[in-house]
């Protein structure tokens, strides 16, 4: 597959929004602070549920180590704190250091601080953007 450089721009920019938009909106009651669990309990009742989405970036399993090891710019097998700091300079993205410390914790499976390519491609499957992905 040939990309060329603004496709591959572009990708990566719908890449970090459907990650953001992850975050945002199902990073789990571990991830919410207790009076946004309050908040969404109440809200539970009055809200339909809401449908599954597929965005329209979708990347095959290839893409998605490619990705990663884009991310992980040291080179240490993880997407740090540092990581997504420069990710989110490069793209315009106004995240707070707690909260890109927030995105780790809230998706890293085995605590030590880094994204690591299962937790990653747990993110995109979330997203559903993992081609042929149905996890929600």
């Amino acid at each position: 597959m040939s990309l060329s450089g603004l496709d591959y721009v572009e990708d990566d920019d719908e890449l970090m929004k459907a990650i953001a938009l992850s975050l945002q909106d199902s990073a789990g009651a571990s991830c919410l602070t207790h009076n946004e669990r309050k908040k969404n309990a109440e809200d539970t009742g009055r809200q339909k549920r809401k449908k599954s989405f597929t965005s329209r970036v979708q990347m095959t399993e290839d893409e998605l180590v490619i990705h990663f090891y884009q991310f992980d710019e040291s080179g240490k097998g993880g997407i740090t704190v540092r990581d997504l700091q420069k990710i989110a300079l490069a793209h315009d993205f106004m995240w707070t250091d707690e909260e890109l410390a927030d995105m780790i914790r809230c998706f890293d499976g085995d605590g030590d601080g880094m994204l690591n390519l299962d937790d990653f491609r747990k993110i995109i499957s979330r997203c559903n953007m993992l081609r042929g992905s149905d996890t929600s």
